[in-house]
């Protein structure tokens, strides 16, 4: 399986100015990078398109993704105003060559309960599904499923797996699907088999690998119970979405969102090396954990298997000790040589 993959930095901790990004991502053969889009409308207000694009378009490298900044459970005149950006913002990704787009749903909302807020969202779903279709852009639907608290005053609303997939197939749009954070979905009890039900194809629009860590408790799931790297843990959701994608032949964007304080200590350039290559190991069906796992195997056994060599060594020992015995009978032979030139003389 081919992977189109987008350096994301923000869900790595790595800092730095946009064109430095691009340059990771160049160097370690990334394909896309995620954009903040709040900060490029911005650059684009304020010194126009061409500024905007100039970093991307020069080195050639395409946005990849983006968060859309639409809170689809607003109410309808704060929607409208972020609407009014929306022309801006599409003209943009096509100019810079996003794959797709994803927006957060939220776990509450203050103004509607849960019906209301899910006729809002797949109202608002359908209307933003026919303007990025012009556009070819994707949207995914985000789930925060370690998000469960309801503040006071607040209706609950989606929180697991199954009624984000319940709000995208009432939406019913093929560009519309769901951004698996994979380490999100786990939280909101979403597995890889209720994505197979539901149609690989259909419904993954982008994935974020990520695992939870085998320490974290999981009544009390929090974002930081991300494990190191996705791959890392012998029961791996991110290893199990990896094959279910390549068995269908599935080829969505992939980035990787781990615990921020993972790599506190290293360089960027280590940092985004080191994420390309578990990329690599995952999509070809490769478990990092079980390989670690037999090289300290291999590691351990090598010294028992050279023990043979060595009681080798010791069982040919005896036979130098035979031929030392062997001497005193050719020095006999030596001793009995004058006995016999006496005969002679005689």
């Amino acid at each position: 399986m081919q992977v189109y993959k987008i350096l994301n930095s923000g869900g790595l901790g790595v800092a730095g100015k946009q064109n430095e990004l691009i340059e990771l991502a160049l160097t370690h053969g990334f394909n896309g990078v995620e954009v903040d889009m709040v900060d490029l409308v911005g650059r684009h207000d304020t010194l126009g398109k061409q500024f905007a694009c100039q970093f991307l378009q020069s080195a050639k490298i395409d946005m990849g993704t983006f968060e859309l900044p639409v809170d689809l459970g607003a109410s309808d005149d704060d929607y409208n105003t972020a609407m009014e950006k929306l022309d801006t913002i599409l003209d943009l990704a096509t100019t810079l060559n996003a794959k797709g787009c994803y927006v957060s749903v939220a776990t509450s909302n203050g103004l509607y309960s849960f019906q209301e807020c899910f006729e809002k969202y797949q109202q608002r779903l359908q209307e933003l599904s026919e303007k990025c279709t012009e556009s070819s852009l994707n949207i995914g639907l985000w789930l925060r499923g370690t998000d469960s608290e309801v503040p006071d005053g607040e209706f609950k609303f989606i929180q697991t797996a199954e009624e984000l997939l319940t709000l995208v197939k009432a939406v019913g749009q093929p560009n519309v699907g769901v951004c698996v954070d994979a380490f999100q979905w786990a939280a909101g009890g979403g597995t890889v088999e209720h994505l197979v039900a539901a149609g690989l194809s259909d419904v993954v629009s982008e994935v974020r690998l990520a695992d939870i860590a085998e320490s974290a408790d999981m009544a009390a799931l929090q974002d930081s119970d991300r494990s190191s790297l996705p791959g890392d843990s012998l029961d791996s959701f991110s290893v199990k979405l990896c094959r279910a994608l390549s068995e269908a032949g599935v080829e969505v964007p992939m980035s990787i969102s781990t615990d921020l304080g993972t790599f506190s200590t290293g360089t960027r350039d280590a940092i985004v090396g080191s994420i390309t290559k578990q990329i690599d190991l995952l999509v070809a069906g490769e478990h990092p954990a079980e390989i670690k796992a037999a090289e300290a195997k291999a590691a351990e056994e090598a010294p028992a298997e050279e023990a043979p060599a060595e009681e080798a060594v010791a069982e040919e020992a005896p036979a130098e000790e035979a031929a030392a015995e062997e001497a005193p009978a050719e020095e006999a032979a030596a001793e009995e040589a004058p006995a016999e030139e006496e005969e002679k003389k005689e």
